[in-house]
């Protein structure tokens, strides 16, 4: 008499432990014995991102995992118990959960001056605050126009930076600040958005 009284397993694994804004995870699903029937999609509890449709047969399957837009919710694969048979007709037992850490928010910058006007011989401290820390924004990252901006300091990598602003001498251009989209990352590699235009006022013609 043919005796198969033991449940078949199955473990979920990653290509990834960590995903990024436009990164994808390819989700292994191995079975210890072939089930009497295909693993789809539906027996998969997924969160924080969407599974593609699975590939494979017998005891390996395999998909593409897409995180979440704008979210850091850790993703999470489980497969519950009694949803697929081996030959025999025994039950799966439960699979153990896998974790994905996810950051797809991109850090934003906001750029704010302690004048909004400056005159002749005046200068204006600019502070450039992050969403999250970085450790590549640097001074090249920053474009100013209408006077020259000294060199940042701020501890690195961190939040907060500042320079100080020289308005250009016998003018009456408005000084901008911009810092575009992509130009630094957080600590997930995820690439910045442009900082809304800072403008102050000048002033530095003699009467």
């Amino acid at each position: 008499v043919t005796v198969d009284t033991v449940a078949p397993t199955i473990v979920i694994t990653s290509d990834k432990s960590a995903l990024a804004s436009g990164e994808t995870a390819t989700i292994t699903f191995t079975l210890s014995e072939s089930s009497s029937t295909a693993l789809i999609s539906s027996d998969i509890t997924v969160v924080g991102g969407a599974l593609s449709v699975l590939a494979g047969s017998g005891t390996s399957y395999t998909a593409t995992f897409t995180p979440a837009t704008n979210s850091t919710a850790t993703a999470t694969f489980n497969v519950a118990a009694s949803v697929f048979t081996d030959s025999a007709g025994n039950s799966n037992l439960a699979a153990t959960q896998l974790s994905v850490t996810v950051d797809t928010v991109a850090p934003t910058i906001v750029i704010t001056s302690d004048k909004s006007a400056l005159k002749s011989g005046e200068t204006a401290t600019i502070t450039f605050t992050l969403s999250e820390s970085s450790s590549d924004f640097a001074f090249g990252d920053i474009v100013a126009a209408g006077g020259t901006l000294s060199v940042l300091t701020g501890a690195v990598p961190g939040t907060v930076y500042t320079a100080v602003f020289t308005p250009t001498a016998g003018s009456t251009t408005t000084a901008t600040f911009n810092v575009a989209a992509g130009v630094f990352t957080d600590a997930a590699g995820n690439g910045n958005t442009a900082a809304t235009q800072l403008s102050v006022t000048v002033d530095t013609v003699a009467p």
